[in-house]
């Protein structure tokens, strides 16, 4: 027979919150797991979240209420995020545009 593990349940939420935790590090917004440091990639940011509405598509009609609104929740908050710091790297680009 082979061998039975004990592996904890896997919930829909949980593979949304890693894709979140992957995004907010790709903004920057929290150190790397790894490394501990903040590395900020608004290319990887944007895969990340473009992977989220794939998911959210892909799974429309067939979440749980607190699923759908948690899956939607972190789609804004990524978004927000991403545009925000996409804005604050054109304005640093455009002051050191204008001090050169």
């Amino acid at each position: 027979t082979g061998v039975q593990t004990c592996a904890p349940p896997i919930y829909f939420t949980m593979i949304v919150n890693m894709f979140a935790m992957e995004g907010m590090v790709a903004l920057g917004k929290i150190k790397h797991p790894a490394t501990q440091t903040m590395e900020k990639n608004l290319e990887h940011a944007q895969f990340v979240i473009e992977l989220l509405q794939v998911l959210s598509d892909k799974t429309q009609g067939n979440l749980a209420d607190t699923e759908r609104k948690f899956l939607e929740q972190t789609l804004s908050t990524l978004r927000l995020n991403y545009v925000h710091e996409s804005s604050a790297d054109r304005i640093d680009t455009d002051l050191s545009d204008n001090q050169a």
